[in-house]
């Protein structure tokens, strides 16, 4: 592998983690091997993301799953615009103490990634952190449903929308939502709902969108998701209680009660509360699954009204758009520091799944990658200049480390 007088390689052999995550690297194949003894469902991923119109089911191809990574680090440039001096602002660009910067291609998934850098975490404000936050937390997901239907249980989707207007501030909205919700849980018709469905346990997902681009206006839109886990021991499934008592109904006048109580003003029939069984909410989610529903909605492109990442995209397009920027920074103040999934006490650890926090899952390295090389502080300082971090792990992916080697010399504000 050739390499530049101005990079520098370090040199192959075994080594031991000391990051506590349970992991070791080896020297096979010209590289470090990664491997993580991560808990049950932390590491599925699709190897290939086939691209299926949602209307026709024709295949358009496979997403190269790097084109993705690039946008992210585009949309983080923006958001740390809106965002100066926050830990977004120095996600991915900041070293971590005593660490190189280190690139890595993953083996398996035709993927590269930095190592050495410090994250911030937000699932929330940072497009490169949330979605590999949000990969990682769809395949604990997807390893609980997985596990709980094959214990012959069943898995419903409640979403819970309360009314908004265009005035509304959206902290205040929150803590209304918040206050209805509470009200629901403890509702004693609501929990009678959940004993006859055989509920267990649930996931409850925050999202919101912003109706700005709509003839109407509604302002923010938060609204809740949750993913009820049921139909063990009592003889029927969910669907089959459903069919039975109209539980939808019931449950809607309780919701719509809370929200009255506290201070939203009654939902509408048609979209304040909706109880569907995995498959409806699945097709209800098309192309994204349900899985996703619950772990990307502030990320996805909205088919109503936008998501707070689509504001990034909205100033990406057009400078002048101000308000993007101030939603966004609305967006980001006001959801710092809340929880995106929630699990209901004992869940993951009946289903064997971790617990990582944000930050953790922001930081794990790929499966099987293998380090490429390793880019000097003022090589680093030229990358970031030229906001390229992005070109620098797609070259990698594509081209290998000869491709950076020879990027990084072309990108070099002083040449000798």
């Amino acid at each position: 592998m050739a390499s530049q007088s101005n990079t520098t390689f370090e040199p192959l052999g075994p080594r031991t983690l000391s990051s506590g995550n349970a992991a070791t690297e080896r020297s096979e194949g010209g590289g470090f091997r990664r491997e993580s003894a991560a808990l049950l469902g932390t590491n599925a991923k699709y190897k290939n993301k086939t691209h299926i119109d949602p209307e026709t089911g024709e295949i358009l191809g496979v997403i190269d799953p790097m084109a993705g990574r690039v946008q992210r680090f585009v949309l983080q440039a923006v958001a740390r615009k809106f965002l100066p001096k926050s830990r977004t602002d120095k996600c991915l660009r900041l070293r971590q103490k005593g660490k190189q910067v280190e690139v890595w291609k993953s083996h398996e998934f035709k993927t590269a990634s930095f190592a050495g850098l410090q994250t911030c975490g937000s699932v929330w404000a940072c497009p490169v952190c949330s979605a590999k936050i949000a990969e990682r937390r769809r395949a604990e997901i997807l390893a609980a449903m997985a596990a709980h239907k094959a214990a012959g249980g069943s898995v419903t989707l409640l979403t819970l929308t309360a009314p908004h207007q265009r005035t509304d501030n959206l902290g205040d909205l929150l803590a209304k939502q918040a206050k209805a919700l509470n009200s629901f849980w403890n509702d004693r018709q609501v929990k009678a709902v959940s004993t006859s469905m055989g509920i267990i346990g649930q996931i409850r997902a925050l999202e919101v969108t912003h109706g700005r681009l709509s003839p109407s206006n509604n302002g923010w839109h938060p609204h809740y998701h949750v993913l009820q886990f049921g139909g063990l021991g009592d003889g029927f499934t969910p669907l089959d209680w459903l069919q039975r008592v109209d539980a939808e109904d019931l449950l809607y006048k309780r919701w719509a009660a809370c929200c009255v109580r506290a201070g939203l003003g009654e939902p509408s029939r048609a979209h304040g509360l909706k109880l569907d069984d995995g498959s409806k909410a699945a097709k209800y989610v098309t192309k994204w699954g349900l899985e996703d529903e619950m772990t990307k909605g502030h990320t996805k492109k909205a088919l109503h009204g936008e998501t707070p990442f689509d504001f990034l995209r909205s100033y990406l397009a057009d400078s002048t758009d101000k308000q993007a920027g101030a939603l966004f920074r609305e967006f980001a103040e006001t959801f710092k520091g809340k929880r995106q999934l929630h699990w209901s006490k004992g869940l993951k650890k009946r289903y064997a799944i971790g617990e990582l926090s944000d930050e953790e899952l922001s930081s794990q390295m790929e499966d099987e990658a293998r380090l490429l090389g390793q880019i000097t502080l003022p090589q680093w300082c030229d990358v970031l200049a030229a906001d390229a971090q992005g070109v620098v792990l797609q070259l990698a992916a594509s081209g290998g480390w000869d491709a950076v080697a020879v990027y990084l010399v072309s990108i070099k504000r002083n040449p000798e």
